[in-house]
């Protein structure tokens, strides 16, 4: 095989000025998981009146999604206990538990 002078010098000044010879192109990496809150339709929120504490619930009143924790404003109402978002919301169910209650 017969290379020209000229394109063997080229390729040595290239290696040269770069201190070594070009580095091969690495592959994109494939992207992260989504971390994008899941479709409403999939929700595992526990229905109200069946959730415990460290699960995810749905407030009575408002709809709102949230985790249960120790503190959570609470109270029973026939046989179940019922978790809230906020003292408000538990409040309002204890004024009209019929209401909201019928919403389940």
């Amino acid at each position: 095989m017969n290379v020209s002078p000229l394109f063997a010098l080229s390729a040595v000044l290239v290696i040269t000025a770069c201190g070594s010879a070009p580095a091969p192109v690495a592959p994109a990496a494939s992207p992260a998981p989504s971390t994008a809150a899941a479709p409403a339709s999939a929700s595992k929120a526990k229905e109200p009146g069946d959730a415990k504490v460290g699960e995810t619930a749905k407030c009575p009143v408002s709809g709102e999604e949230f985790v249960v924790e120790a503190t959570s404003p609470k109270t029973e109402h026939d046989g179940k206990t019922y978790y809230f978002c906020c003292a408000g919301c538990k409040k309002k169910f204890e004024a009209e538990p019929g209401k909201f209650a019928k919403k389940i």
